[in-house]
């Protein structure tokens, strides 16, 4: 397997961190309606990662020369909109939906998660950035016809396999998880998404 493939499960990994409040949902559906149906939510979102990943890469490789050429300040500028991101994710307000009146089959559980992610565009712009920062279509990637294939079955790799454990360990310790303990978990993924951005901008001047 070459390295596009752990370069989509990378991203997968980094986009299903579970900040912001369709990750919260997720979470607690998990710990309100069991561990099936919280995993189903979160599929939904990676569903639309892998779309989005797909498209990112497209756009990637129609500009990739300029990207090569501005290597060093997109880079940087990439890691500026992931500390502004992880930033604003710690010091969000977030507010925890009660769910316990919710009566959904699986499908609609996957289909509403799908559709709402699917209206947050800005999450192109965030995965271009990724791929920017580890060089996806930069370095030769792009030269295959499968790529596209191995990029999306790394992006659900990563994806499914991240929120298979965290559904796992929420739903097998939910009686000691509290609303308080899901927010700090949001805000711990978005301080790790700062950092990102703060090696991003360090190894855009390290050759």
């Amino acid at each position: 397997m070459d390295m596009i493939f752990f370069k989509g499960v990378a991203t997968g990994l980094f986009l299903s961190l579970p900040f912001g409040p369709i990750g919260i949902y997720c979470m607690e559906k998990t710990l309100v309606k069991g561990e099936k149906e919280g995993y189903i939510s979160a599929l939904g979102m990676v569903t639309v990662d892998i779309i989005y990943g797909l498209l990112a890469y497209l756009f990637i490789n129609q500009i990739g020369h300029l990207i090569l050429q501005y290597q060093s300040f997109v880079k940087v500028l990439v890691g500026c909109f992931l500390i502004l991101i992880g930033y604003k994710k710690i010091k969000a307000n977030i507010e925890i939906k009660d769910i316990s009146h919710e009566n959904k089959s699986l499908l609609q559980d996957y289909l509403g998660t799908l559709v709402i992610c699917l209206f947050n565009i800005s999450g192109i712009l965030a995965i271009a950035g990724i791929y920017a920062t580890l060089n996806v279509g930069l370095t030769g990637d792009h030269a295959g016809f499968f790529t596209p294939f191995k990029l999306a079955s790394g992006i659900l790799t990563g994806g499914a396999s991240l929120w298979f454990l965290t559904t796992f360990i929420l739903y097998n310790f939910k009686k000691k998880i509290t609303n308080l303990m899901l927010i700090k978990i949001s805000k711990l993924a978005g301080f790790f998404i700062l950092i990102f951005g703060i090696f991003a901008i360090i190894f855009a001047f390290y050759k």
